[in-house]
Parts: structure tokens; sequence; C-alpha cells
């Protein structure tokens, strides 16, 4: 992982093999509930660490909203909506 100079240090570039990802840090505040949840899942070998399951989580909600928002779309064209 590697910083580039012209980001903030917020920002960094993971160089793999055919693909760049650029990540920002996020902090986040979650109750501690939830945070053993993770940490369960964790350990069971379903994530690596808590930033992989937490990406997850955040790609299935922006998947779920995707489909609402289609699926509301798809109605309203189907009764003659806009």
């Amino acid at each position: 992982m590697t910083q580039r100079p012209e980001m903030s240090k917020s920002f960094y570039v993971t160089e793999r093999g055919d693909y760049t990802s650029i990540t920002k840090i996020v902090s986040v505040k979650l109750p501690v509930g939830l945070i053993d949840a993770l940490d369960e899942l964790i350990q069971r070998g379903y994530f690596q660490n808590r930033s992989d399951a937490i990406r997850e989580a955040i790609r299935k909600l922006l998947t779920n909203y995707r489909e609402l928002d289609s699926q509301k779309i798809s109605s309203g064209l189907m009764i003659g909506l806009r």
C-alpha cells in the first residue's frame, strides 16, 4: 500500500498485479455488540479483518438499494408512471 504525494493522508493506493485500488480511511462509531458479532465472523474465517467485513456489508447494502430503486422504476413503468 503506497500513498501518492498529491493525495491527502487518508487516501491509499494499493497496486495488485493487474489492478490498482484507491481507498480512503473513514472513522465509524459502532456499538460494542456489533463489533463483537463482527469479530466472531472474522474468528470463524468468513473475513480476514474488520475492513473486509465492513466493505462487504456496504456492498450488499448498496446492491439492495439499487435493486429496490430498479424495482420502483420497473413498477412505475408498468403502470405508466415516470
